[in-house]
């Protein structure tokens, strides 16, 4: 877990998920929430949190409270929460405290009060152009990046600042019903170990087979075999007994896989369904089709995103495994690389195998 202790700012535009990741963390993590809402009822929000996963229950106190008054707002808060003897504060949200005026000095105060004399862990999530007045305040910083595009939401957390802990890095997230927010990659700070996995097929003998924790390329012009080659071994990690999961974006190749028996999703052109079926997979290899259709339509861009959050998403110990026709300059972001030509495959880049060497298929 990410370790947040003392204050911590989550901040982001409308959207972003910053109840929920309060709602999330908070969840995990205590056992007495008392939880201060200045923008919606006690009703709606436990059922809107229950929808995701986090039913409280009594584990929470809510408290419903527009800002009229911040200095008067923040003093009464302080006597409901020596009360009460919560173990994690919430206030969701400190923007419009801060867009009365005079605000600031109260947040301080509360917080100072809360964690330094009470032992309090204290949460305020803020809209972006309010956190920079409280960012100095806090032991620990998450920003939460929300882009909408024409091929669906991205969404990230960006840890900027973390009290004793690593910061500097990001985590990109989807947020479902029944599952809450969902981490495409390791919150944990280690790296997932890599494991060979043998696929029995020649992708066997040119990298050594595929890897848990890596992000692989299967490279080759159309027709050159690189969907035959991934449902071939799709199905024979599923016949070893492993799980794997063939996702067609756009409707690639998605006909094939029934006749392979192999356990398959077809995502349409959208970035957030492909990577919430990425998320919720319990399995060990994810395989990918159709990505470049993004690149065509959207420009490389779209393209390096995608393969940026799937290498994040290896790291949390699946391995991923995509098809393309070209690296479009993208090489950088892959562990594992293989050029598939008619009825052979070469292994350009892996961490075993025979590197080199065209071998048939």
């Amino acid at each position: 877990m990410l370790g947040l202790r003392g204050v911590t700012l989550v901040y982001g535009p409308p959207g972003a998920g910053k109840t929920t990741f309060a709602a999330w963390y908070t969840y995990s993590n205590y056992e007495r929430i008392f939880w201060v809402s200045v923008f919606e009822d006690e009703v709606s929000f436990r059922r809107n949190m229950a929808a995701l996963g986090y039913d409280f229950g009594g584990r929470l106190t809510f408290w419903e409270a527009p800002l009229i008054d911040a200095e008067a707002f923040f003093g009464t808060l302080l006597d409901a929460v020596a009360r009460e003897r919560p173990q994690a504060l919430v206030v969701d949200s400190v923007t419009e405290a801060l867009a009365a005026g005079g605000g600031v000095g109260a947040i301080h105060n509360i917080l100072y009060r809360a964690v330094k004399q009470g032992g309090v862990d204290v949460f305020i999530t803020a809209e972006e152009e309010a956190a920079s007045k409280v960012t100095y305040i806090a032991d620990n910083v998450i920003k939460l990046d929300y882009e909408v595009y024409p091929y669906g939401a991205v969404r990230e957390a960006v840890v900027k600042k973390v009290r004793g802990g690593r910061a500097g890095f990001s985590l990109p997230f989807v947020i479902r019903e029944g599952r809450g927010m969902v981490f495409l990659a390791p919150v944990a700070s280690t790296r997932a170990a890599v494991e060979r996995l043998e696929t029995g097929t020649c992708l066997d003998e040119v990298v050594g087979g595929l890897y848990k924790g890596l992000l692989h390329a299967i490279v080759g012009p159309v027709g050159a075999g690189k969907t035959w080659l991934m449902l071939k071994a799709a199905r024979s990690l599923k016949e070893r007994g492993r799980k794997a999961l063939y996702i067609a974006v756009s409707g690639a190749g998605a006909v094939y896989a029934d006749r392979f028996g192999v356990d398959s999703v077809d995502v349409g052109l959208n970035v957030e369904e492909m990577l919430a079926a990425v998320s919720s997979w319990d399995g060990e290899v994810v395989f990918v089709r159709g990505l470049e259709a993004l690149a065509a339509m959207y420009g490389s861009s779209a393209l390096y995103m995608v393969l940026r959050i799937l290498l994040q998403t290896a790291r949390g110990g699946k391995a991923v495994v995509v098809s393309l026709r070209d690296l479009h300059d993208l090489d950088i972001l892959f562990d594992v690389i293989v050029r598939v030509e008619e009825k052979s495959a070469v292994g350009m880049r892996g961490p075993g195998g025979r590197i080199g060497e065209k071998i048939t298929c």
